[in-house]
């Protein structure tokens, strides 16, 4: 259950009380992936919504809060610990604004039970 809790918060330290990453540039593994269109920071239950244009079309993705790596608030970015793939992989969300669904978070702990993000996030 801790590591259930891990992938949906973010990092330790990475974020203040009242911080925001909406608009934030994002970095996968593999080069850029988009930008943060929404962010929820409910503890364990933060996620993103990463957008990017795939052939001409706009497509958001879910991505849990605990893939992240590195937010660096000065350059308005932050580093994933998936690639680019790996995130076109996680549910699309159509209208991010809007809560998740829980077949979502289901799918998500699916796909990420498969393989640590590294550290001690599972």
């Amino acid at each position: 259950m801790a590591a259930r809790a891990q992938l949906w918060s973010f990092p330790d330290g990475t974020l203040g009380p009242d911080d925001s990453v909406k608009g934030f540039q994002v970095e996968a593994t593999d080069g850029h992936a988009g930008k943060v269109s929404w962010a929820s920071y409910a503890v364990g239950e933060s996620y993103l919504v990463v957008s990017h244009v795939h052939h001409l079309h706009e497509r958001h993705h879910v991505v849990p809060a605990g893939a992240v790596e590195m937010i660096n608030a000065e350059k308005r970015s932050l580093s994933l610990r998936l690639s680019r793939e790996e995130i076109d992989e996680l549910p699309a969300h159509h209208d991010p604004p809007v809560p998740i669904e829980p077949w979502m978070v289901e799918a998500i702990d699916r796909a990420t039970s498969r393989r640590a993000f590294g550290g001690d996030i599972w």
